[in-house]
């Protein structure tokens, strides 16, 4: 029998810990108060010219997950050493979801419903008045985020074996180019040549 005051949970036996007990990535808060799951399906909606909107396509949004969690000054851990960094474990357990949330690892998070994976802290928030002065009362937002794996392939540039059979492109109707229209000084040159010679071919018959 455990003595009073003293975590009953022990390193051999946080597996079965894990398995019955709400927690965020291994971190046992003292109480959560409220969660709410929200699972949500996005149906897409087109207008058509007579009649309803019509849907070609749904989709599952990032699931999310809402924690009110609750923290007391005067309980004990129930792993030891959880929530000691600071003079107290209300102050130390915000800080500590203050810092899962800035180093944007994707966390585990596992309750009575569901276990989820690859969640980010999105919100936090805790209201401090006289209700809270000895403990912690914070409502935490995570939300799932959705990876996409990329793979790099190298194509090798070869040139044809056979250029005979190489397709072509097409490069359809070709317009012809207009001709220019000669310009007025070199039309004026033009016709002094013309006068020049009918004068030389009546003077001299050339």
């Amino acid at each position: 029998m455990a003595s009073y005051g003293i975590s009953p949970f022990t390193e051999q036996n946080i597996p079965q810990l894990v398995g019955i007990k709400t927690h965020i990535e291994n971190y046992f808060f003292d109480a959560f108060l409220k969660v709410d799951h929200t699972s949500k399906l996005t149906i897409t909606s087109h207008p058509v010219e007579q009649g309803a909107n019509i849907t070609d396509h749904a989709y599952l949004e990032p699931q999310s997950i809402t924690m009110e969690i609750g923290m007391s000054d005067a309980c004990v851990s129930y792993v030891s050493g959880q929530f000691q960094q600071k003079y107290t474990r209300s102050v130390s357990a915000y800080d500590t979801l203050l810092k899962l949330q800035a180093e944007r690892q994707p966390l585990t998070v596992h309750t009575r419903l569901k276990t989820y994976k690859n969640m980010l802290i999105e919100n936090i928030t805790a209201p401090d008045d006289y209700t809270t002065l000895f403990g912690l009362r914070v409502t935490v937002t995570l939300t799932e985020i959705i990876t996409a794996k990329t793979q790099t392939v190298t194509i090798e540039n070869k040139t044809s074996t056979e250029p005979q059979k190489t397709g072509t492109t097409k490069k359809g109707t070709v317009q012809p180019i207009p001709k220019k229209n000669v310009s007025k000084p070199v039309q004026a040159k033009v016709e002094e040549k013309v006068v020049n010679r009918s004068t030389l071919r009546v003077l001299y018959g050339k």
